[in-house]
């Protein structure tokens, strides 16, 4: 999980609120360092459980951004999530998310 040479797609930062559902349960990270990319996004949420499957929700303009995912690593400060699934439109938003926040300038992360 550590190093730009893992990693299969750019990242970006991303300043919007994150809920991970997991277990029954809603977690909702506020953290605007969390970064996101084509293939996932590490939160800034520790105690995640590596292997755990979750559900990703991201507000992107009027709708959201939803996506099943499985959680591959964590450390001390947060956990990667990497998107195993989501639905034609779903790829749109996050299509049109990335896109967002690279066009408001938000540094690679």
């Amino acid at each position: 999980m550590e190093g730009s040479s893992m990693r299969s797609f750019p990242r970006t930062l991303l300043d919007k609120p994150v809920e991970v559902q997991m277990s029954g349960q809603t977690i909702r990270v506020e953290n605007p360092t969390n970064n996101l990319s084509a293939g996932g996004i590490f939160v800034l949420r520790a105690g995640l459980p590596v292997g755990a499957p979750v559900r990703v929700k991201i507000p992107v303009n009027h709708h959201f951004f939803e996506a099943e995912g499985q959680i591959r690593g964590a450390n001390d400060s947060g956990a990667g999530i990497g998107f195993t699934s989501f639905a034609g439109a779903n790829r749109e938003a996050l299509d049109e998310l990335i896109e967002e926040l690279t066009l408001r300038g938000l540094p690679a992360a």
